[in-house]
């Protein structure tokens, strides 16, 4: 039986009243962690600085200045602000300071796991690697949980997802046929070499695929990253093909399946 253990944390400083508060080598070394974690995320997956001010969940009101002098070291981190910053970047609070006295205090206490998860919705609607899938007019569902700290480092955490499942073989070895496909239905911006889950319209049954997007002078194409798998997909398709226009449905976000 897991022991869940309460403590008492003392309030932590508004940050107006750090401002004057010398910084010590401590803090600018903190300070100097916390750039660094947030330089090394990738840069479609990093957070701006307004970003994570809106997203706040540190003491007192954010605005870009404030993320800014945190993390050039003006205003000294403490417990709460620490906390946001982890919580955003996705990384652990001690992977930014680990000398404050709250951090001691709560060391040995056990977190409840299901606020750390968020529910997606996977759909038992197949999308098409090689030939279609019929898009399903009511499919059964169920959830998939994913940690939030993994959905923010991500960017997506609170959007639009979805799951569906990968049938056929054209997009071996990236998706293999049974694969779990995370997609994010309100990102439908089309950037090259990005996977995005696609309806190719004109057919009498709807049909969704999972294709890479391929960006060139002459428009935008879709395409298999193993073409021999369906012989319908050994050329890239145009989206604005008269005859079977592609719509895009969202862009993928995360694959899930067995290996070998």
């Amino acid at each position: 039986m897991n022991a869940f253990i309460s403590f008492a944390v003392m309030p932590a400083s508004h940050p107006s009243k750090t401002h004057n508060r010398t910084i010590t080598p401590a803090d600018k070394a903190a300070a100097d962690r916390l750039k660094a974690i947030w330089k090394a995320m990738p840069r479609d997956d990093r957070p701006t600085q307004q970003q994570i001010a809106d997203e706040w969940e540190g003491p007192g009101d954010a605005n870009q200045s404030l993320i800014s002098q945190y993390m050039n070291g003006s205003i000294a981190l403490n417990y709460r602000a620490v906390l946001s910053f982890a919580k955003q970047l996705g990384c652990r609070d001690t992977d930014i300071r680990n000398d404050l006295p709250e951090q001691a205090a709560s060391a040995n206490a056990v977190p409840t796991a299901e606020g750390d998860y968020a529910d997606v919705t996977a759909y038992a609607q197949a999308a098409g690697l090689g030939a279609g899938a019929e898009a399903l007019e009511y499919a059964e569902t169920h959830s998939l949980k994913f940690k939030k700290t993994s959905l923010r480092r991500r960017g997506i955490y609170g959007r639009n997802l979805a799951v569906y499942y990968g049938k056929g073989d054209s997009m071996e070895p990236t998706i293999k046929d049974g694969d779990a496909i995370l997609f994010d239905t309100s990102d439908t911006r089309v950037l090259d070499g990005l996977l995005y889950v696609i309806q190719v319209d004109g057919m009498a049954n709807p049909e969704y695929f999972v294709k890479r997007a391929m960006v060139l002078d002459t428009g935008v194409y879709f395409q298999s990253d193993n073409p021999r798998g369906d012989h319908l997909w050994r050329k890239p398709k145009p989206m604005a093909s008269k005859r079977h226009p592609i719509t895009v449905i969202g862009r993928v976000h995360w694959i899930g399946g067995w290996t070998d």
